[in-house]
């Protein structure tokens, strides 16, 4: 039996193998759909050395644990609960945990607040631990909560609702959808991903009024659909997931301005692939050399290496993800190995990084875990 020992330091945790010799573990969180009667947040072990997954604690009382996010300082966790309704009150909500330091594991609080909108699906912190921002999809708008000084939430500060022209695609494309909200780096910016009117609406934060102010929109092309955003760490560029038609958008920022342009749009799909598809995430490793996306559908991961001084994308890889429904996956911090979370297959599978080429091999590692949609390594 694998024990969970007392000496730990960020995020990771020294525990014993079944030979009795320790090894050193990093700490990650998984969210999985399920009602709140099932365990929808575990805490695992992934050791770098041999690709092992352990589940190290189990939580129930959360329903559909969509997405999760850290303070800053690392001793809180969030987690958004995408539902339509909490109790007597619409819209979904997030919850907050308590990590403990030494080994990692969670300690749920009565710290709860409503979003104020049905099924939030993205949530993530400013850099100063002051504010948490949520993005509900069917209610297609967007929030801002104050964190406390002890990590806990208040109650919504701001909510703001979005609209405009709204995609071509009728099924899909029927009101705003909310889908990603995340900060622009160190400015005073917030942008928020909009499925339903195809474009990235920005808004200004002020952390002393806790307000969120409309300050511009960047489209993407009509029926692309963005769902996903992230920022390069060294460039002044951003990319966007476009989960209706599977490309990847480009965009050039000036983050003084709170300004993005689209630049490049990229298929990724293979060129000859004429089947069912729904993109789904988007992350660049460490070095920001190369960005990886995952395809539902044809059930891929996508790698691209990134131009250095263009910011452009180039397809080097198409790999099997190893299971059903790629909906999330996450880069260890070192940049070693890829974890893919499957919706369908119930399943986590695991690939290591070539460091030198960024091309991904699939390990022999695995986990099942209920419907797992959410993969966050701690601080």
């Amino acid at each position: 039996m694998v024990t969970v020992m007392p000496k730990s330091q960020k995020g990771w945790v020294y525990m014993s193998n079944q030979n009795g010799q320790p090894t050193s573990s990093k700490i990650l969180y998984i969210g999985s759909y399920g009602a709140a009667e099932d365990a929808t947040v575990h805490v695992c072990a992934f050791d770098e050395k041999t690709g092992e997954l352990t589940v190290i604690q189990r939580l129930t009382g959360l329903e559909n644990a969509s997405y999760l996010a850290f303070h800053p300082n690392g001793k809180h966790l969030y987690a958004a609960s995408e539902t339509e309704v909490t109790g007597d009150a619409s819209g979904g909500s997030v919850a907050v945990f308590e990590i403990d330091g030494q080994s990692g594991t969670l300690t749920a609080t009565s710290n709860r607040v409503l979003t104020h909108g049905a099924h939030p699906c993205y949530i993530s912190t400013d850099k100063t631990g002051q504010m948490l921002f949520a993005a509900n999809y069917t209610g297609g708008n967007v929030a801002l909560f104050p964190i406390k000084a002890e990590g806990q939430l208040a109650e919504a500060a701001a909510v703001e609702q979005h609209s405009g022209e709204l995609g071509p695609n009728a099924a899909r494309q029927d009101a705003p959808h909310a889908h990603c909200i995340v900060p622009l780096g160190d400015s005073p910016y917030v942008c928020a991903v909009d499925l339903g009117i195809d474009a990235v609406v920005i808004y200004r934060f002020d952390e002393e009024k806790l307000s969120l102010t409309p300050h511009g929109i960047s489209k993407v092309h009509r029926g692309a659909g963005p769902r996903h955003l992230i920022f390069h760490p060294a460039m002044p560029a951003g990319y966007v997931m476009n989960e209706l038609d599977s490309t990847i958008t480009v965009l050039k920022v000036d983050a003084e301005q709170g300004v993005l342009t689209a630049g490049q749009a990229i298929s990724a799909l293979p060129a000859d692939y004429i089947g069912y598809n729904d993109a789904a995430d988007i992350h660049l490793g460490p070095s920001g050399r190369y960005l990886y996306s995952s395809n539902r559908g044809h059930n891929s991961i996508a790698v691209f290496a990134v131009n250095q001084v263009t910011a452009e994308l180039t397809l080097i890889q198409h790999i099997d993800c190893g299971g059903e429904s790629p909906r999330n996956f996450a880069i260890t911090p070192d940049g070693g190995h890829l974890l893919v979370a499957h919706q369908k297959t119930g399943n986590i599978a695991v690939f290591t990084v070539d460091g030198e080429n960024g091309l991904l091999e699939q390990s022999a590692s695995s986990l099942q875990l209920p419907s797992p949609v959410c993969i966050k390594f701690a601080k």
